[in-house]
């Protein structure tokens, strides 16, 4: 063989090298493009994988929420009754002629209290307790040296709670300094 034969053999096995080193430049380069899409799309997924998630979560909280207060509106006629049978309790407690019909009326008023727990609502304490905004709604405020600056002195109405919700506030008389 001639060093010409020689150039040339070299020559032309170099240009396949070369070649082929361009070929896999290309793939590489391919490869990490789509390696960066697959992790762009897997990013994505996920993403949208909690997203799906949390409102699953939020659509249950919601439905229980629902749940727990559906009743809220008949609760919320319900003691309006109760008000109107307290009143009439009250009234006519002292009279000894009406005494069947203060009884019947007490078991009325006892029956409905009995209903309205077992809907999850309380009665707010309001008598002789500090003054709270959130539980508590002020009707008159009376100047007084036997109670503390504002404390409840007279239940005006009654509130109540609902599943750990105010869902009617007390009327209250609170004490000032006198």
């Amino acid at each position: 063989m001639s060093e010409e034969d020689l150039k040339e053999t070299t020559m032309n096995s170099e240009e396949p090298v070369l070649e082929k080193e361009e070929d896999i430049g290309k793939l590489r380069a391919e490869l990490a493009k789509s390696q960066e899409e697959t992790q762009k799309y897997k990013d994505l997924y996920l993403r949208l994988l909690a997203d799906v998630e949390n409102m699953k979560r939020r659509s249950v909280r919601e439905r229980d929420e629902y749940v727990k207060f559906a009743t809220l509106p008949v609760i919320k006629k319900i003691l309006a009754v109760i008000d109107d049978l307290e009143r009439a309790l009250k009234m006519s407690s002292g009279v000894q002629t009406n005494e069947a019909l203060y009884k019947g009326v007490e078991m009325i008023n006892s029956s409905l209290h009995d209903l309205i727990k077992a809907e999850g609502v309380e009665r707010i304490e309001s008598l002789g307790q500090p003054f709270d905004p959130e539980y508590h709604q002020p009707l008159t405020v009376e100047p007084s040296s036997e109670h503390e600056e504002n404390t409840v002195i007279e239940e005006l109405q009654v509130g109540y709670i609902m599943n750990g919700r105010v869902i009617r506030p007390s009327l209250v008389k609170v004490s000032s300094q006198a």
